[in-house]
């Protein structure tokens, strides 16, 4: 019979890896990390916060065993410790727009609301890449292309997009990517090509989705 210390230890355990997504710079953190492997002052920006903050936080994730960290030169770079842990990271924002009515309203109004999502999943987009009748354009920085990125996709960071579009087909249809559902680099990224005269939707989601979805990505 299991000894009810040794159970008990089990949820303790458990718990604390809860405790560490209870805090919604953790959970960015994860979320950011499931996009390709990153120096930790990279996080500290993207998330919003001091370097000290940032270094924290990773060290509440890294103590239960959500990520790894690495020194390679000068900087501490993280990654998550199992891909498992990008799925939980999705399966836990699923879950929340489905039983989380503040979610569902955000969501409702501020992303699936836009007219230029497309309606396509995974794998209706798989089995599309090879009518070639489309552009498929990353927004992401490239960075994190280069670590893992949709099949047949051209990096366009969202920065750069301005920069870019004279040398994007107005002719073709365009579909566009960056961080998931609530990007709001893809939403922004969208509505610029769209306003000027680009046939582009947004697909609402990204690498970790596709990769859940149990289809290959591409590396550069």
């Amino acid at each position: 019979m299991l000894d009810k210390q040794n159970q008990a230890a089990i949820y303790r355990q458990l718990a604390d890896v809860g405790g560490a997504l209870s805090n919604p710079h953790r959970l960015k953190m994860i979320s950011l990390l499931a996009q390709g492997d990153k120096p930790i002052d990279e996080l500290a920006k993207l998330t919003n916060q001091s370097l000290a903050a940032a270094s924290a936080n990773v060290k509440v994730l890294r103590n239960c065993h959500l990520i790894a960290t690495e020194k390679r030169g000068r900087s501490v770079y993280c990654s998550l410790k199992d891909p498992r842990v990008a799925e939980l990271w999705l399966r836990f924002r699923d879950l929340g727009e489905v039983v989380v009515p503040e979610i569902r309203e955000v969501m409702r109004e501020e992303f699936d609301a836009d007219d230029g999502l497309s309606p396509l999943t995974e794998l209706d987009l798989n089995a599309k890449l090879d009518r070639g009748r489309f552009t498929l354009l990353d927004l992401r920085p490239t960075t994190e292309f280069e670590q893992g990125h949709l099949p047949k996709a051209r990096n366009v960071p969202f920065g750069s997009l301005a920069e870019a579009a004279p040398k994007l087909p107005k002719s073709s249809s365009m579909l566009v990517y960056c961080r998931g559902p609530f990007c709001a680099a893809a939403f922004a990224g969208n509505r610029w090509l769209r306003e000027n005269q680009f046939k582009s939707q947004r697909l609402r989601f990204s690498v970790p989705e596709w990769k859940a979805a149990g289809l290959s990505i591409e590396r550069d």
